[in-house]
């Protein structure tokens, strides 16, 4: 944006000033015809640059007011959105015995694009077995149900009792529309679900089975892709990281596994999962499309700030990341502020202005903020630090050395990955695992700065007082955070043909009798035009990731419980009872 600002000026220097010239030819003749000296020339580019610092101010439309409330309520939504994958993990069967899990934050890296390594992390613990999925097939039983049959080996002479097998979970890859369909049937269709000892057959008298059950993931806070502030409403991270990572969130968990201790030992089981009807004939998922050992990662990583010498003479200083490639990172928070003193071992803690519980605990001294402003050498952002008193003033610092600890990205380098280019150790990755992205990173992308930041302003201020039983407040909320329609028109007019989807939203009071108490709380329907969406697995995504910020923007005490009804196709979905995270 800065430099169409720039070219703009420094068009209307050249053209605009030589027809100037011709019509007043004794007050501007120098304005006349191109120069050919190059000092000419260095002093209007100077002048276009500065010229164009002033009309970027001018459309600015008062940032300070606009960027300090959403600080102070959302400072989510001034961060950028880096890079997320779903990485998966392969055990070293040799070297794995036992159960072992790989930590959530563990950080692995990618092959060098333009000569530098793009830094992830993993976002969700990962519990690996000497274990492999070899068999994955759908069945017709003879009812005309489908079933899913899942075989599993164990290795290295491993007994499913000594394992850590109460929760297995699986993650659903591949083309959205077998990924997602599958998932709505697990969730939503399965009437029976096994596990059996041995490779024989899963029917008859003479077969030993126990139950498990089937449960979705992805909605738990151990398992967010963004760190989150503590002032921040958790459910607008799960419409974020939906519009994200829509992948994120197709994960099933097997539990009860544990139940194979009780069974006949065996090196082999199979998990009967038995749908209450019959399952597309196009629907024939494989090994590739039920994976092991999967988890979102996100390019994040710390990294420190080049250290500012302060000498008083600035109100304002630019957040550089350290390192020779200031184009390869780019913030995303600043997480710690400190300043030393000359010959001072320890420095002194500078909190954020906006972090009233913080700066209340300390001192009434300075503080620092945080302005972001468009970068003048490509579409992103930079970050802009000043010092301030209590009541906002400008505090110019002296003879001090301030340094800084950050949250970065690796700003656009992501973008030119590909499946399986994350596959590089760091020193935290466990030496028992090898490991691959399995699709390419989503794109990055800056936070929504635009012209349109004020009246976002004012929708996020409004969600506090209009309920979220009407189709237009709903559409609103989902707006807001589909991000990525900024920079991407496809994923623009799918969002808004989603949007035109949702026909109607009806709400009434309900109440439920719980453990012998009187629970009040509100039913809502949802009326959808199916054709809106790309087929009833994506409905269903959609509807689950919306069922959980419904269940989270309840009042206090009361329940929400969601009903999805199609209009074109008659079927209702419905999710049961909740109070926040809490089934009833």
């Amino acid at each position: 944006m800065f430099e169409k600002y720039y070219l703009d000026e420094l068009q209307f220097l050249r053209e605009l000033g030589e027809e100037f010239s011709r019509a007043h030819p004794a007050a501007a003749h120098y304005l006349s015809g191109p120069s050919k000296d190059p000092d000419v020339e260095r002093m209007l580019e100077g002048f276009a640059f500065l010229s164009a610092r002033v009309r970027q101010k001018l459309d600015d439309e008062f940032p300070e007011i606009t960027h300090g409330l959403f600080r102070m309520l959302w400072p989510h939504y001034l961060r950028p959105i880096p890079s997320t994958a779903i990485l998966e993990f392969t055990p070293v069967m040799p070297a794995l015995r036992q159960s072992q899990t790989v930590a959530r934050g563990v950080e692995v890296q990618s092959v060098e694009v333009e000569g530098t390594p793009c830094r992830f992390r993993t976002c969700a613990p990962v519990t690996l077995h000497p274990l492999s999925l070899d068999e994955v097939a759908i069945e017709t039983r003879p009812n005309g149900a489908s079933r899913l049959r899942l075989g599993f080996r164990l290795h290295n002479q491993a007994r499913a009792a000594d394992l850590q097998l109460g929760r297995l979970r699986l993650h659903l890859h591949g083309a959205p529309e077998v990924s997602r369909a599958l998932y709505r049937h697990l969730c939503r269709d399965l009437a029976d679900a096994r596990v059996v000892s041995g490779t024989g057959p899963l029917d008859g008298p003479s077969v030993r089975a126990a139950r498990i059950a089937v449960e979705p993931g992805g909605f738990g806070d151990d398992e967010a892709i963004l760190p989150w502030p503590a002032s921040s409403f958790p459910g607008y991270r799960h419409l974020l990281e939906y519009f994200t990572l829509p992948e994120k969130f197709l994960f099933v968990d097997l539990v009860g596994l544990g139940a194979l201790a009780g069974l006949e030992p065996a090196d082999r089981f199979t998990v009967d999962l038995r749908f209450d009807r019959a399952l597309s004939p196009s629907l024939r998922p494989t090994r590739e499309e039920v994976r092991l050992y999967c988890t979102p990662i996100v390019n994040l990583f710390p990294h420190e700030a080049s250290p500012l010498r302060m000498d008083g003479s600035q109100h304002e200083y630019r957040v550089r990341p350290s390192g020779t490639e200031p184009l390869h990172h780019e913030v995303f928070s600043v997480d710690r502020v400190r300043a030393f003193s000359a010959g001072a071992a320890e420095g002194r803690e500078l909190p954020d202005f906006y972090d009233f519980a913080t700066t209340a605990e300390g001192d009434a001294g300075t503080s620092w903020t945080l302005r972001l402003r468009p970068s003048v050498v490509d579409d992103r952002l930079d970050a802009w630090i000043s010092f301030v008193s209590p009541d906002g003033a400008p505090v110019p610092l002296e003879a001090e050395t301030v340094s800084m600890d950050l949250t970065c990205t690796n700003r656009r380098l992501p973008e030119a990955l590909r499946p399986g280019d994350v596959r590089m150790p760091s020193d935290s990755t466990p030496a028992f695992v090898t490991f691959k992205n399995l699709g390419a990173p989503t794109p990055s992308g800056a936070p929504a700065l635009g012209g349109d930041l004020p009246w976002r302003l004012v929708s996020h201020m409004a969600l506090n007082y209009v309920p979220l039983t009407s189709v237009e407040a709903l559409r609103g909320v989902l707006e807001l955070y589909h991000l990525q329609g900024q920079r991407d028109p496809r994923a623009a007019r799918a969002h808004q043909r989603r949007l035109e989807g949702l026909h109607a939203v009806r709400s009434e009071p309900v109440e439920a009798l719980v453990d012998g108490a009187l629970v009040r709380g509100t039913s809502i329907t949802l009326d959808v035009l199916e054709d809106h969406f790309a087929g009833d697995g994506d409905l269903f995504l959609f509807a689950t990731v919306l069922n959980e910020f419904l269940s989270l923007h309840a009042t206090l005490n009361a329940f929400t419980q969601l009903n999805v009804h199609g209009l074109q196709k008659g079927e209702t979905l419905s999710w049961p009872h909740r109070i926040g995270r809490d089934l009833l």
